[in-house]
């Protein structure tokens, strides 16, 4: 039923545009028509036939299109059936979405794995196009923000075999936060092209970020994470350590410390009060005083180390094991590498965090799960070319990103923030 009203209000819609581009634009004369045939189009309620015919060119000479219809649906398919197809593709393999299509449109059943991916990756390319030339032409931002949040990560994708290349590649991905603006994801793939930085600073610049923004940018605090903070992002930027990354490296260290020591000893309730307090003291130094030019959380780490050195020469002494003393000391020098690595992107987090500031990653960390693992890595274990995983990504973005009605055909849908404290108070 809803196939027989659409193909009546379609009929209706494609007469109405008939008599309306027939006429030439220059003179005004009925064009003759060449050719009487119906196109065939692929809708989400079936297959439609409507009447395509084909003008004549007018005797002014005056360029026009001969095949209307083949200008409105140059893909012989509806914008709707498209964005349907495309969002399935970038959430499912395309082979698994084409059944899903097959199952739930029974009335088409024309759904295959080929289409799926030519059109999510005509999708990649057209954002691909616009990226390249936003890049080349660098236009100015019009309402730059203030202060701009961004999360950074890096995530590794199976490469399609070859032999000159390497078996992965690495993703570079975040998520951008901006006071009165909706919250964004961007992806490029590093080692695809020279470009993979500007795409970077062009997915800051349409979420507003112009010349005196201030950039905050949080990482787990990985070499390449810190330099392609310090390189990639210039002007006006804060390098932030992530807080979970951090705190889960004094838990490890905790948890090694537990199992060196012996419950049998006599001081061993003594020992393990020592450890806490001292494990205590770094957690509470690093949050509270982690930017302080004093560094008393340096204080706190040496005291805790000298502690593990004891422990470990009364063990040597003794003739014991010590596989795990030496496990503990280990995590204690990989977490003293952390932090002194790391030193200058130290923030007092206990100050950041009750002023509402974002002091971890754990966004970002959905985000990787979110657009890589599930499609791309863990979920569906594919192997990739650089281009086809930038042009996916391209795509994965701008479903995350509700834009990808736009490059399907479809109304923009309508941005809409819920206004700040001082927007109420000016209303009120």
């Amino acid at each position: 039923m809803l196939r027989r009203v659409q193909a009546e209000v379609a009929q209706d819609q494609v007469h109405a545009l008939l008599s309306k581009v027939r006429p030439c634009p220059c003179c005004g004369r009925l064009r003759s028509i060449k050719e009487h045939r119906r196109r065939r189009i692929d809708t989400v309620f079936g297959h439609l036939r409507i009447h395509a015919p084909r003008f004549e060119a007018c005797v002014c000479g005056r360029p026009a299109a001969s095949s209307p219809m083949a200008v409105l649906f140059p893909h012989r398919s509806t914008p709707e059936l498209r964005h349907l197809q495309v969002k399935l593709g970038c959430k499912f393999s395309y082979q698994q979405a084409a059944d899903i299509l097959n199952e739930f449109l029974p009335d088409l059943s024309c759904f295959n794995h080929a289409t799926t991916r030519n059109r999510v990756l005509a999708v990649g390319k057209t954002i691909e196009a616009e990226t390249r030339a936003e890049i080349a032409e660098k236009p100015k931002v019009e309402k730059p923000v203030d202060h701009m949040t961004v999360g950074i990560d890096g995530a590794f994708v199976k490469a399609a075999r070859s032999k000159n290349q390497r078996k992965n590649f690495e993703i570079v991905l975040g998520r951008i936060e901006a006071s009165g603006r909706s919250e964004k994801i961007f992806a490029a793939v590093r080692d695809l092209d020279d470009l993979a930085r500007e795409r970077v600073r062009s997915a800051l610049r349409s979420a507003g970020r112009g010349s005196d923004t201030r950039l905050t940018v949080l990482s787990d605090g990985e070499d390449a994470m810190r330099l392609m903070a310090g390189q990639w992002l210039n002007g006006r930027v804060e390098h932030r350590l992530d807080w979970l990354h951090l705190r889960r490296r004094i838990q490890w260290l905790g948890r090694s410390i537990y199992w060196t020591i012996d419950y049998e000893e006599p001081v061993y309730e003594e020992r393990l009060a020592r450890y806490r307090r001292n494990l205590r003291s770094v957690r509470w130094n690093v949050w509270h005083y982690g930017k302080s030019r004093h560094a008393r959380w340096m204080i706190a780490l040496s005291r805790l180390g000298a502690q593990l050195l004891s422990h470990r020469n009364e063990i040597d002494a003794a003739g014991g094991d010590p596989s795990k003393i030496e496990a503990a000391c280990k995590r204690f020098n990989e977490l003293e590498g952390y932090l002194h690595s790391n030193i200058g992107s130290l923030t007092d987090y206990g100050r950041a965090w009750r002023q509402g500031e974002r002091i971890a990653t754990a966004n970002i960390e959905s985000t990787v799960n979110q657009l890589i693992n599930q499609r791309m890595c863990k979920k569906r274990q594919m192997r990739w070319s650089r281009l086809g995983a930038q042009l996916m990504l391209h795509a994965r973005t701008a479903h995350l990103n509700g834009t990808l009605e736009r490059y399907c055909g479809l109304p923009q849908r309508v941005e809409w923030t819920w206004p700040n404290d001082n927007q109420l108070r000016q209303a009120a």
